[in-house]
């Protein structure tokens, strides 16, 4: 059985859990779900070894915001100090992931803010790391919207 891993955070779109478990199921592989927690974040330089050893679970909420949404497959979820990027590079290479999955950021001022000031998880990821990277947009575009009719 393959691995994906994915980053989550509290408050993202159902439609981008729901796209990461189909593909899961399709792909008959176990969902590994990662919360980089940054605020926990020491130093920049993740720690050696086994790190969902050292892991915590996910909050409460965002345990239901998972399995309310992703289900028929294996699933695991976890809290991870660092920085997100860095954090699911260092899962997937752990765990010999088959893909990382990532969702778009939510729209609005704080998130383009955020983009700025922190850059995009999705670049930072597919710049630095040899693994594919999947990004599921958090609205997926209607027909009539999509830029290049």
């Amino acid at each position: 059985m393959s691995t994906m891993v994915m980053g989550v955070e509290s408050g993202m779109s159902p439609a981008v859990l729901a796209a990461a478990g189909a593909l899961a199921r399709g792909l008959d592989a176990r969902l590994v779900c990662i919360h980089a927690d940054s605020g926990r974040l020491i130093a920049d330089k993740l720690s050696e070894g086994d790190l969902l050893a050292s892991a915590s679970p996910v909050s409460e909420e965002l345990a239901w915001e998972i399995t309310s949404v992703i289900t028929g497959v294996e699933l695991e979820s976890y809290t991870v100090a660092g920085d997100p990027a860095k954090v699911l590079a260092a899962v997937a290479e752990q765990l010999d992931a088959q893909m990382i999955v990532v969702g778009t950021r939510r729209p609005g001022i704080r998130s383009k803010m955020a983009q700025l000031m922190d850059g995009s998880i999705a670049v930072a990821l597919a710049h630095k790391q040899h693994r594919p990277v999947l990004v599921i947009p958090q609205q997926p575009a209607q027909d009539n919207e999509l830029p290049w009719d």
